[in-house]
């Protein structure tokens, strides 16, 4: 297959291949397995997928991947198939048709299979279709998570990151299980992130001997590492097969040049809509110290702040905090575990601003395989993934002349030439000033990619999902 791809002055001829590894313990089903001994033994199936496809998810559920094989691929009892780890491998061949698949640069997903299906009919195919997910699962699925594996309070991130992975509860007869969550725990990955944090920085000196990380009864082992995270502020995903552990600002920061997609250009299909007025509402996150039974509180943005004035603009300045934060609209949230007031700020605006996110969201599809970038360059469809940022603009050149007009009418006409009725011109030109303010950059929230191969045909889609992007330290306007 062979895709032909038109960017700005240039034509671009992608040439996708796919590559797909199967790494099956031996000795059959794992009760099979447990029975026989628990051998650790494995073989390793190559195969050319004729049909995949890659959801990437928020960094609170796993990504999953469907995989479709040829029935002389794998085409075996699906029994034989249980516990599998699937990679999977998407690059381009050069212009002589090369490609070398299992590239680590190359690899779009690794995670474990759950279901497993083969069929075929006179009128249908023989294939195999493989549901996987990736490894944020196990983690998942460990519930209730036991009270020997919350960490403690003087412990470092990484010593939490080991103590919780150590604590799996997995069957300790099956050892291909408790091998997946051996390479979890020693791949644990720090990105923008001075040193290793200590839990007690969140806490108080004489609590931080003794105490634990709280956590809620029955939760499972991922929501106890997302509140060790959380409770510095932080952030941590599955990635492949590592866990990254970044800080709000560099999650939801663009990690390279920045995608474009513009309707009328490279996108065929779009959406959007306003789903809520959150950017409008203030937080307050509560924690309780039950060694000094106080509870300490933090605003973000901060009490009397006039975005969250309800009366704002007619609004009298209140001669306190108690009299100005009862004149504002703020939603109340506990959050245990804290009694640093520094750190508690710093999630009260983490809170705002992931929350704030939703007040546009919109979806839209896209068959290119390569997109421009707001640097000049270009960049993967298929490598979009939740969390990133991407400028979505849908009448780029239309703003652009109509700023270059000088009066309204000459505006409103050239709207009316355009097909839009009087009513809905005068509205644009009125709000001009004020939308023109709004940025067009968004963050993702769930991508998927479908790619599927033939010796003479060929579909290749990205859907994504998106939320306006408001800067963390509350610059941007809602």
């Amino acid at each position: 297959m062979v895709a032909r791809i038109k960017l700005p002055n240039k034509t671009y001829y992608y040439r996708p291949r796919m590559a797909a590894r199967l790494t099956v313990p031996l000795l059959g089903t794992r009760e099979q397995r447990i029975k026989q001994g628990a051998s650790t033994a494995t073989i390793t199936l190559e195969a050319v997928p004729k049909r995949v496809r890659i959801e990437s998810n928020d960094h609170n559920h796993a990504d999953t991947c469907e995989v479709t094989l040829d029935w002389y691929t794998a085409g075996v009892d699906p029994r034989m198939l249980d516990d599998a780890v699937v990679e999977v491998f998407v690059g381009q061949a050069d212009e002589y048709g090369n490609w070398e698949g299992g590239n680590r640069l190359d690899c779009r997903f690794i995670g474990l299979m759950k279901e497993c299906e083969r069929s075929g009919g006179e009128d249908n195919p023989a294939e195999v279709r493989l549901s996987c997910v990736d490894y944020t699962t196990l983690f998942l699925e460990a519930r209730p998570f036991g009270s020997e594996g919350i960490p403690d309070l003087n412990m470092t991130l990484d010593a939490a990151w080991e103590r919780i992975c150590s604590s799996l509860r997995v069957d300790p007869n099956d050892k291909t299980s408790k091998s997946r969550v051996e390479v979890l725990k020693n791949r644990l990955v720090f990105e923008g992130i001075k040193g290793i944090p200590n839990l007690g920085k969140a806490v108080t000196e004489r609590f931080r001997k003794t105490g634990k990380v709280q956590t809620k009864p029955q939760t499972d082992a991922w929501a106890v590492w997302q509140q060790c995270v959380g409770m510095l502020g932080l952030v941590s995903y599955i990635r492949l097969d590592e866990c990254v552990v970044t800080t709000a600002t560099n999650y939801y920061s663009s990690k390279g040049a920045t995608p474009v997609v513009i309707y009328g250009l490279n996108v065929d299909r779009w959406s959007e809509s306003r789903v809520s007025v959150m950017a409008k509402r203030g937080v307050s996150m509560t924690s309780y110290d039950p060694l000094t039974q106080k509870t300490i509180e933090a605003f973000w943005p901060p009490i009397g702040d006039e975005s969250v004035n309800r009366k704002r603009s007619t609004a009298k300045k209140a001669a306190s905090s108690a009299e100005a934060l009862v004149g504002e609209e703020r939603d109340y949230f506990g959050w245990p575990g804290v009694q640093d007031q520094g750190t508690l700020l710093e999630i009260a605006k983490r809170v705002w601003e992931e929350r704030s996110r939703q007040e546009l969201a919109g979806t839209f599809s896209t068959h290119d395989m390569e997109i421009p970038t707001e640097s000049g360059g270009v960049a993967e469809a298929m490598a979009i993934r939740a969390g990133e940022d991407i400028v979505v603009d849908v009448e780029p050149e239309n703003r652009m002349l109509l700023s270059s007009l000088q009066s309204g009418t000459e505006r409103i006409n050239y709207l009316l030439s355009r097909g839009y009725t009087r009513g809905a011109a005068r509205l644009i030109v009125a709000n001009m000033s004020q939308f023109g303010e709004l940025s067009c950059k968004f963050q993702v929230k769930r991508a998927s990619t479908t790619l599927e191969v033939s010796e003479d045909s060929g579909e290749f889609t990205v859907e994504v999902e998106y939320c306006n992007r408001i800067e963390i330290d509350g610059s941007a306007k809602a």
